[in-house]
């Protein structure tokens, strides 16, 4: 008689804890994508350049807001600070990182970073420790905001204030 007891003491604390770690397995499995990394040259966490419109989707979810036109716009800036463009012919071709305060519309700061470390607040320092130096800059109407251009990498990082507050990453040409 002791033995069932035993057993099915067993039995109620392990349907419990099974179902605790395979809450922790796919919460693991459903990292959210603005947390992935970004690599200039290759994309954003399993979304490559190139990849269509659905294969973006697939990754990502349904956009906050979709702009058709002679590209697609894929916009998650309302909820993660992204934004797509995708070629018809060519498929994802820019992915645009933002920060709160960089758009007038409300948006959520991009988290996620570049395989060397960047991420939104980083400052030109840090940018040009992981890069080098950029090929130009240029300043906005603001006198505040300065971009550094980096034409092997097809990237352009923008500072306010010497804080990064958007990165642009282009395609390999």
């Amino acid at each position: 008689m002791k033995t069932g007891r035993e057993i099915l003491l067993l039995s109620l604390l392990t349907v419990p804890l099974m179902v605790l770690i395979g809450c922790g397995k796919k919460a693991a499995e459903d990292e959210p994508p603005d947390k992935l990394t970004i690599e200039p040259l290759v994309g954003i966490g399993p979304v490559s350049f190139g990849m269509s419109k659905e294969e973006v989707m697939e990754h990502f979810g349904q956009p906050d807001r979709v702009f058709e036109g002679k590209v697609t716009k894929l916009n998650y800036v309302p909820s993660r600070g992204l934004v797509f463009v995708v070629d018809a012919e060519h498929g994802m071709n820019e992915i645009g990182c933002w920060s709160e305060g960089m758009l007038p519309s409300r948006i959520t700061t991009f988290s996620g970073r570049t395989k060397e470390g960047i991420g939104i607040g980083a400052t030109q320092e840090e940018i040009v420790d992981a890069y080098g130096q950029p090929d130009r800059t240029s300043t906005g109407s603001r006198a505040l905001v300065e971009t550094l251009h980096y034409d092997k990498l097809q990237a352009k990082f923008t500072l306010n204030e010497g804080k990064l507050m958007s990165m642009i990453l282009n395609a390999p040409k």
